[in-house]
């Protein structure tokens, strides 16, 4: 059994098309557990009266990503009645196709113990790849994504079944309940709403699961720039510092400096390294804005 859960906070729109998408799978061993965290534009009512066969749980707009999901996480394992039952943990943004469970769970007996992660494309540009994995130096706070990333996905999807990554979001992987009971849940008490999902892959790597991306498991995602991926697209100055200390944003100084002290060996450095990224890709998005590539 895959308990499916999905947190919520408004765009009930989206949050439709996903389950929608989901009761289209060609597999049917799952239950889809939704946790809506303070939502006013209906979306409670309208999994209600669209989808009774969905678990709707609630909570207040405290929760962020990582306590909501820690709550659905949470009733997953109170519903399990297997060792081998695995939690999908997806956001409410995405659509897959009627294959992407199976195309999950192929990756995953094929390598377990293991997570396995969604490759992740544009909804609007199904051949853009979004997230097909990363790899991660832990000395120099260094994010690069795989170099298939820059392929159309049409030409990797028939040539290779998986692909390694050195971490994993939460938008679209498939985790054992072992895990979870030998990692614990979600730290959301140093990562209430970034880097939660990914210090959670870690955390499982070093218990020895491998961490795969499925390449034809995929997401098609509406939002273009998140977590890992984020990028600046010309925010003012203003803007962008506000990013330091917001909790919706990924450049979160105290967020990075708690992932830095959590996960390097050599946390100091690596934050400092980490805070010269932000700047200097800020920096850069400033040149790109004003003079193009000319500078270069």
């Amino acid at each position: 059994m895959i308990f499916i859960v999905i947190p919520v906070f408004n765009r009930k729109e989206y949050t439709r098309e996903c389950i929608y998408s989901l009761l289209k799978q060609r597999t049917t061993a799952f239950k889809i557990i939704v946790v809506d965290h303070g939502s006013v534009d209906g979306t409670s009512e309208m999994i209600i009266n669209e989808f009774p066969s969905v678990v709707l749980l609630s909570g207040d707009n405290s929760l962020w990503w990582t306590g909501a999901t820690n709550i659905g996480v949470t009733e997953a394992l109170k519903l399990s009645t297997s060792g081998s039952d695995l939690v999908l943990t997806l956001n409410n943004d995405l659509v897959v196709n009627p294959d992407y469970l199976e195309q999950l769970l192929l990756v995953y007996e094929q390598n377990k113990p293991c997570l396995v992660g969604s490759t992740s494309v544009y909804f609007d540009d199904n051949e853009r790849i979004q997230f097909a994995g990363i790899s991660w130096n832990s000395y120099l706070a260094k994010f690069k994504s795989n170099p298939v990333n820059n392929r159309q996905y049409s030409s990797i999807v028939n040539q290779v079944s998986y692909l390694p990554t050195d971490l994993l979001t939460g938008r679209g992987t498939l985790i054992p309940i072992s895990a979870f009971k030998e990692v614990g849940l979600y730290d959301e008490e140093k990562f209430p709403h970034y880097a939660a999902d990914e210090d959670f892959s870690l955390s499982c790597k070093r218990k020895g699961y491998k961490l795969l991306v499925s390449v034809s498991a995929c997401v098609k995602s509406h939002v273009r720039d998140t977590g890992i991926n984020f990028k600046h697209n010309k925010l003012s100055f203003r803007q962008f510092f506000k990013t330091l200390y917001s909790i919706k944003s990924a450049n979160n100084l105290s967020i990075r400096y708690k992932w830095a002290k959590k996960n390097s060996p050599i946390p100091y450095f690596y934050f400092l390294m980490d805070v010269l990224r932000i700047f200097g890709s800020y920096s850069r998005s400033l040149l790109d804005s004003r003079f193009g590539k000319s500078y270069n």
